[in-house]
C-alpha cells in the first residue's frame, strides 16, 4: 500500500490518495441519470451503537472527517460552465480554517486544503451551501440523489429536506428524489484493491486483540476489564476507535447478543462470547470468538461449540462468485439443526430457530456505509460468517464469526489469525496475558 498523505489535524484521519477517491466520484457522475445532481451531506452520529465517528458515502467520496460539509456533484452531462452554477462537476462546501484559533485548536483542512489535498477544484465556505442548494434545486433537474431527512410523523414539522423541496416544487420543479444508495450501494460492496489492504490490516489489528484477550482471561476478572484489554491493543496498533462498543457476553450474558453493558463478573464454568472490531481510517472489522474462562472447556461447551464451528466452516467453503448468500444461509441452518437434534438439545429440525434467532452474515467494510443486503456473492466483497447456538436455560452461548473476502476464485478468510479450533484456544489460554488486575485500585 502506497501513502501518498496523511493529516494529523482535527477531522481528517484517512491516509488513502486523492487519487483513489476522485476516481470514486468519477464513478458516481458516470453512473449518475442525466440532468441530475447528488448532494451529499456529512452524515451525523448514529444514535445505534454510536461511536461518535460517522464514516459514511461522504467520507467514501471525499476522505475528509469533519462535521459541515456539502457535496455536490453534477451528472456528466450536466451543462457546466463558466457563469453557471459551478466551474466543474463537482463542488464541495466546508469551513474555512480559523486563523484566529491557530494556536488554541486543531483546525479543519479549509478551502486550500479540500483544493491541494483532495484534488476537487470547486471548493466554498460552507455559509454559502444552503443558498447554492436552494438556486440549485430551482434549476430544471430530472433527478435528485440525496439522503433526504424525514419528519417521523405527520404531526411533526417538516425537516428542512422537506420544506426545501417542496418550496422548489411550489416553484414548479418535477424533479425525482432518489436515495444516494442506489448508486453507491453497489460500489460500497465491492472493495477496491487499496481497500482490501485497509481491511486485512484492521482485521489482522482485531485478531491479535482477540489472541491477546484470550491470553489475558481469567476467572475473577469483569467483562469491562478484557475490554480494556482489547481496546489497548487496538490502541497501540493505531486503531483510534471501535467498529462498534466491543461485546462481553460471559455466562447468562452469553446468549444475548448485543450484550454491550460488560458488567459481569467472569466465573470458572462460564464461557464468554468475544465480539469486537477494530476501526482504522474508517474501516472496519467484526470478529467474534467464544473462550472458556477456565482455560478448558466442558464436553457438553465442546459439543455445542463443535456443531457451531462445523457449520461456520461449512458455510464458509460455499463462498464464491455467483454464490446465493441464502444457499449459504441454508447450508448453515442444516448443519447446526442436525446438530441440535444429535445432542438431545432439540427433537425436531425445525424447532432450531429457538437456539439460533439471528441472520449468517452481513457486509463490513468503511464505517457506517458497507452496502446493502447481497443476494449474490461479487469478487471484492467482504461478509462476515456467524452461526452461534444459544441455549438461555444452560447459560451457554456460542457464536464464532470471521471476516471472509470473496475472490476471483473463491474466498480468503481475512480473520484467520484469531483462533477458533479447541486445541488452539486451550493452548494460548495458558500463555502470560496482560495483568489488568495489577493496576486495579484496592
Amino acid at each position: 500500500m502506497v501513502v501518498l498523505f496523511s493529516f494529523g489535524i482535527n477531522g481528517v484521519a484517512n491516509s488513502q490518495s486523492a487519487m483513489e477517491f476522485g476516481n470514486r466520484r468519477k464513478e458516481v457522475i458516470n453512473k449518475m441519470e442525466p440532468g441530475s445532481v447528488m448532494l451529499l451531506r456529512t452524515p451525523l452520529t448514529s444514535a445505534r451503537f454510536d461511536e461518535s465517528r460517522p464514516g459514511g458515502s461522504f467520507y467514501y467520496l471525499t476522505g475528509i472527517n469533519e462535521p459541515n460539509c456539502v457535496l455536490v456533484l453534477f451528472s456528466s452531462d450536466f451543462p457546466v460552465r463558466a457563469g453557471a452554477m459551478a466551474n466543474s462537476k463537482e463542488v464541495l462546501f466546508i469551513r474555512p480554517v480559523n486563523s484566529d484559533r491557530l494556536n488554541w485548536d486543531a483546525q479543519t483542512i479549509g478551502i486550500e486544503g479540500a483544493e491541494i489535498k483532495y484534488g476537487i477544484s470547486d471548493v466554498r465556505p460552507y455559509s454559502e451551501a444552503s443558498d447554492f442548494i436552494g438556486r440549485l434545486l430551482a434549476l430544471n433537474l430530472k433527478v435528485v440523489y440525496m439522503d433526504m431527512e424525514k419528519s417521523t410523523s405527520l404531526n411533526d414539522p417538516m425537516s428542512g429536506d422537506e420544506q426545501l423541496i417542496k418550496m422548489a416544487r411550489d416553484r414548479g420543479a418535477t424533479f425525482k428524489v432518489l436515495p444516494a444508495e442506489t448508486i453507491l450501494s453497489p460500489l460500497l460492496s465491492r472493495k477496491s484493491p487499496a481497500e482490501i489492504e485497509y481491511m486485512k490490516s484492521v482485521v489482522n489489528i482485531t485478531a491479535e486483540a482477540q489472541r491477546e484477550a484470550l491470553r489475558s482471561l481469567k476467572a475473577g476478572m469483569y467483562e469491562y476489564q478484557l475490554d480494556a484489554i482489547i481496546r489497548y491493543v487496538f490502541s497501540v496498533n493505531g486503531s483510534g476507535s471501535v467498529s462498534f462498543p466491543t461485546i462481553i457476553g460471559s455466562g447468562i450474558n452469553s446468549v444475548v447478543l448485543h450484550w454491550m453493558e460488560n458488567s459481569r463478573k467472569m466465573e470458572d464454568g462460564d464461557l464468554v462470547v468475544v465480539d469486537c472490531g477494530a476501526e482504522k481510517d474508517m474501516y472496519c472489522a467484526d470478529i467474534t470468538r467464544t473462550y472458556p474462562v477456565s482455560g478448558k472447556f466442558t464436553d457438553r461447551q465442546k459439543a455445542v461449540y463443535n456443531i457451531v464451528l462445523k457449520a461456520n466452516e461449512e458455510a464458509i467453503k460455499m463462498i464464491g462468485p455467483g454464490v446465493k448468500t441464502a444457499d449459504i444461509s441454508l447450508k448453515a441452518d442444516s448443519v447446526l439443526s442436525d446438530g441440535m437434534v444429535r445432542i438431545g438439545l432439540i427433537k425436531e429440525r425445525a424447532e432450531f430457530k429457538k437456539y439460533y434467532y439471528h441472520g449468517l452474515s452481513h457486509q463490513i467494510g468503511l464505517k457506517d456505509s458497507f452496502g446493502g443486503l447481497v443476494a449474490v456473492l461479487e469478487p471484492g466483497m467482504i461478509i462476515t460468517i456467524e452461526p452461534g447456538i444459544y441455549i438461555r436455560e444452560e447459560k451457554t452461548g456460542v457464536r464464532i464469526e470471521d471476516d471472509v473476502l470473496v475472490t476471483d476464485t473463491g474466498y480468503d478468510i481475512l480473520s484467520m489469525n484469531a483462533p477458533k479450533q479447541i486445541p488452539e484456544i486451550e493452548k494460548l489460554m495458558k500463555e502470560e496475558g496482560l495483568n489488568v488486575l495489577r493496576n486495579v485500585i484496592k
